[in-house]
């Protein structure tokens, strides 16, 4: 799979539903295993993450998994890799993903950057970055009127030896408006998921491990670094 420029990458607000409008809302976090890009890579996940894929189509650089009744999301995906200093990729990252959104206003509340013990699945000489922030989006094409906001957790995994990085990324709204579609499956007005988010992301990325390097195949060609 080649990594794919920054610029091509999708939407991340234009999952849509994935479960029956109407159904009740249960938040279980309890976590199982999910492979990723054909079982060359791993994380586990809530249960209640629905893959996106089983209901429309996704780029071979995604993964998209989506809890409608919350309007949660999770995306992974392998872009290019930029050539901007590792203490800056998750500040170039977010405002990559919020220009792409067409966001109306974004803020990055924290910046970290991340140990191998908190992503023991890859090699410790992997720089590891988690920005905390939020965006004011609208889903689609829904425009401005119909607003909500959003707490992005982004970690980005810097691998410059394959040519690449990897995004994951976990949303999780704060505020639906009552014009968005998403207050149709997920009710609108202040939510509480975002609360339990960052703790529940930093499970997850603790699970997160790539089983076979020859998924990229941007860079020198190499596996793990040594």
């Amino acid at each position: 799979m080649k990594a794919l420029a920054v610029s091509r990458r999708l939407h991340l607000w234009e999952c849509r539903r994935a479960v029956r409008p109407g159904a009740p809302l249960m938040i279980d976090d309890t976590l199982v295993p999910r492979q990723l890009f054909g079982g060359a890579a791993s994380l586990w996940l809530p249960q209640r993450f629905a893959d996106i894929s089983d209901f429309r189509p996704i780029p071979d650089h995604q993964e998209v998994f989506a809890d409608a009744n919350v309007d949660q999301s999770l995306v992974v995906e392998i872009v290019e890799h930029q050539p901007v200093a590792d203490s800056e990729a998750g500040a170039f990252f977010f405002q990559d993903q919020a220009q792409h959104n067409e966001a109306a206003h974004t803020q990055m509340d924290e910046v970290h950057q991340l140990g191998p013990a908190d992503m023991p699945g890859l090699p410790a000489e992997c720089y590891r970055g988690l920005v905390v922030g939020q965006q004011l989006v609208a889903k689609g094409r829904q425009g401005t009127s119909a607003l909500n906001k959003v707490q992005v957790l982004l970690c980005c995994v810097r691998l410059p030896h394959v040519g690449s990085d990897v995004l994951i990324t976990l949303n999780s709204p704060i505020f639906i408006s009552e014009r968005s579609a998403a207050a149709e499956h997920a009710g609108a007005g202040y939510k509480g998921v975002h609360l339990t988010a960052p703790a529940l992301f930093r499970q997850i990325l603790a699970t997160f491990s790539i089983a076979d390097w020859g998924l990229f195949d941007g860079g020198d060609g190499g596996g793990a670094p040594q």
